[in-house]
């Protein structure tokens, strides 16, 4: 999971270095650029809806405590 995240943060970077210096075109960054912005808020969003889904055990599965 954390592996997505990264790869994912590391995307954009390479992409925006890529469209700027290897291709020399400005606005071919740009989709890369926003991706970049809006990552951050989209990762955010998925990470709290799937945090409370791993290991947490139901109430029906725990172990009794006597």
């Amino acid at each position: 999971m954390a592996s997505s995240f990264e790869i994912g943060i590391h995307s954009a970077t390479l992409a925006i270095v890529i469209a700027q210096t290897v291709m020399g075109a400005m606005e071919l960054s740009l989709p890369a650029a926003i991706y970049g912005v809006l990552m951050f808020f989209i990762a955010f969003g998925f990470g709290f809806l799937i945090r409370g889904r791993a290991g947490v055990p139901e109430e029906a599965d725990a172990p009794a405590h006597t």
